[in-house]
């Protein structure tokens, strides 16, 4: 399973140079790389071993416009130098809606400029903003002089909440016209809907709709994994699997561990940010705040924040992980967890190496010796910590608790 890190923060870019032995390829948000163009090209370009792609993020559009403008009553200045450079119609067309008012699929209406736009840059932004005077005082931290191609570009895209709705279409359209108009590109479209827009006949449709092109994305809108129903994970697994046997290679644009379990449908990589994204909803408009510093628990494949985490190794020692970094800060004592307080870049580093071999243990394992593992997880951990009080649970309207999501999780990959 191919590990791609979605990149967010330039804070952390040290991090990500000292600990790319643990990923395999970027995703970089085209918002980020308008807005700081130099600093960002020049961090791309320094990873030369590590293939990239730049998202488009086209589905920002789709949001009300009051979420798309700073307090200033001005587009906010990443999505407005986005229009810019791809696409600056799409300014005009934000500017134009009311306040609660969304993007309608038909005022997106010249499909084929729109490609041009958005596709073009991906193929020259990374090459053009690393030669500017801007990026020239970063130059000197890395020893690369030469900036490389993504490995494939994405062509606008767009949230359905179902195949056939219009948006669905635009999303099509899109795809096809970059196919068209970039013959000599590996095109990868993007599918983005909810997993309730998925079932036996929209699957089949979709496979059949993409099955021209190498690679397709999947992003799942707002797919916690710790809520998840063996049923939504059964339609997950039932995507991945048709789109693999259509022809394109399937790849997550967001995803935890749960979702790695689908390589076994056929799934080739996912990506998420250092902490943050393993899933994401489309309506959350980027740059409004990151996550909160939180320990990732290997045996539990899950996330907790730092008061939790305390409690339950507390009462289970033995969930101590042992991976350098861990092993160097918290030793044997679950007291000093207190110590990734003021060492968030050690927690990152603890998720990285532990993510990495999550994703190497899956090779050559059976999906019935997993499911058995993630049962016997459940029957040793969950009594105790599903009583834990948990200011930080999930709100769902889902009746699952606890560690109840691996038991779902076992029960899908039976």
């Amino acid at each position: 399973m191919q590990i791609n890190l979605r990149f967010g923060m330039h804070r952390d870019t040290q991090l990500i140079h000292e600990q790319k032995h643990n990923i395999d390829g970027l995703v970089v948000p085209a918002h980020i790389l308008v807005y700081q163009a130099g600093v960002t090209s020049v961090f791309v370009a320094s990873m030369y071993d590590k293939p990239y792609v730049l998202d488009p993020m086209t589905f920002v559009f789709q949001n009300k416009k009051g979420n798309l403008f700073n307090s200033g009553g001005r587009l906010r200045a990443s999505i407005n130098r986005l229009c810019e450079e791809c696409f600056p119609e799409l300014a005009d067309l934000i500017e134009s809606l009311g306040p609660v008012e969304t993007l309608a699929p038909e005022a997106v209406a010249d499909v084929p400029s729109l490609c041009k736009g958005f596709v073009e840059f991906q193929l020259t932004a990374v090459a053009r903003s690393f030669a500017s005077s801007k990026a020239s005082k970063y130059l000197s931290r890395y020893s690369t002089t030469a900036a490389t191609a993504p490995r494939c570009v994405l062509p606008p895209y767009f949230r359905f909440a179902a195949v056939r709705d219009a948006w669905y279409a635009v999303s099509l359209q899109c795809a096809q016209a970059a196919q068209s108009l970039f013959p000599d590109q590996a095109v990868a479209p993007v599918v983005c809907c909810p997993v309730s827009a998925l079932g036996t006949p929209a699957i089949e449709l979709l496979a059949e709709d993409y099955a021209s092109f190498p690679r397709v994305f999947i992003w799942l809108d707002n797919l916690n994994e710790a809520t998840a129903s063996s049923t939504d994970i059964g339609q997950c697994r039932q995507l991945v699997g048709s789109l693999s046997d259509a022809g394109p290679v399937p790849e997550a644009l967001y995803g935890g561990y749960m979702l790695m379990l689908t390589g076994h449908d056929g799934l080739d990589a996912l990506s998420h940010g250092i902490i943050y994204t393993q899933h994401k909803s489309y309506s959350l408009t980027p740059g409004t705040g990151g996550a909160p510093e939180r320990y990732y628990i290997p045996k539990l494949h899950q996330f907790r924040s730092l008061s939790q985490t305390d409690l339950i190794l507390h009462q289970h020692p033995e969930l101590i992980c042992d991976c350098s970094t861990c092993s160097r800060v918290l030793g044997d004592s679950p007291d000093n967890i207190v110590y990734y307080l003021d060492n968030p870049e050690m927690l990152r580093t603890h998720f990285m190496t532990v993510r990495r071999e999550e994703a190497d243990g899956l090779s050559g394992r059976s999906l019935a010796d997993i499911g058995d593992e993630l049962r016997a997880t459940h029957a040793a951990y969950h009594p105790t910590i599903s009583a834990l009080p948990n200011p930080d649970a999930f709100v769902s309207r889902k009746p699952m608790r606890g560690l109840d999501y691996l038991l779902e999780w076992a029960d899908a990959f039976s």
